[in-house]
């Protein structure tokens, strides 16, 4: 933590009001799954091209998350079979500012993710009629059929190059639970890419290449679920496990 503290001091600020006009909530995606030792030497190349988000004087935010799925975990499975046109349905605790979202994601068939989301009370998360009814408006899933599975706990460093409309994320300090069930993953940062499609342009991007690092689709949810419940089915997302177990410190430990 000091290590990217003492870094992100060299980046010019930005706000949450200014970054309002880089929301990008229809965007494609790219993600990479990298050590900590790798991100924090990208991150020192390219504090001349980005702003880095700050919040009452504070550079990294910690974010909790809980996903719904339903009892045969379709959302999970529409995910681990490749399926497009998929949902992921879940509320998220933005800590530090006091904010709570019920967030819809949806991936096209056209590689495209739109978010969509209301805010609700810090922290309360029923699923009242205004909840119910922003699900069921958003996905084809009836909101009786659905349940918090996993939580996940995060810290989150967000980068925005107001020039190419580019947003950057970084996430770290990966925690995931399902009742007493904790894992946490050592070692691991995720970078996420957002920019609008067709946008070319991206330093970060370009360094992750000379590095020859290559995207990997990371998804909390489902990665997650296949730390936490090895009762599903997770083939396809075996490669993906074993990479990561290979960067983490501790490695990834499987009841």
């Amino acid at each position: 933590m000091s290590k990217i503290i003492s870094i992100l001091k060299d980046y010019k600020s930005t706000t949450l009001p200014e970054m309002d006009e880089v929301a990008l909530m229809e965007r494609v995606d790219e993600k990479f799954t990298i050590s900590f030792e790798n991100t924090i030497d990208i991150l020192s190349k390219i504090n001349h091209k980005y702003l880095c988000l700050e919040i009452n004087g504070k550079r990294f935010f910690t974010y909790q998350t809980e996903y719904f799925d339903d009892s045969n975990h379709s959302l999970f499975k529409n995910h681990q079979n490749g399926k497009l046109n998929r949902y992921k349905i879940r509320f998220r605790d933005y800590v530090e500012s006091k904010k709570t979202f019920l967030e819809v994601k949806f991936k096209s068939n056209k590689g495209v993710t739109k978010k969509t989301r209301i805010s609700v009370p810090f922290r309360n998360k029923d699923l009242n009629k205004k909840n119910i009814n922003f699900i069921e408006k958003q996905t084809p899933y009836s909101s009786k059929d659905l349940e918090i599975k996993i939580k996940n706990n995060f810290d989150r460093v967000t980068l925005v190059n107001f020039q190419s409309k580019e947003r950057v994320t970084i996430d770290f300090n990966l925690k995931f639970s399902s009742g007493k069930l904790e894992k946490k993953l050592d070692n691991i940062c995720i970078i996420e890419i957002k920019r609008e499609k067709g946008n070319r342009k991206s330093e970060i991007l370009s360094i992750l290449k000379e590095k020859r690092i290559r995207p990997t689709r990371f998804s909390k949810y489902t990665i997650g679920s296949c730390i936490l419940n090895t009762n599903l089915k997770y083939n396809n997302f075996k490669r993906k496990l074993l990479f990561i177990n290979k960067i983490s410190k501790n490695g990834i430990i499987w009841n």
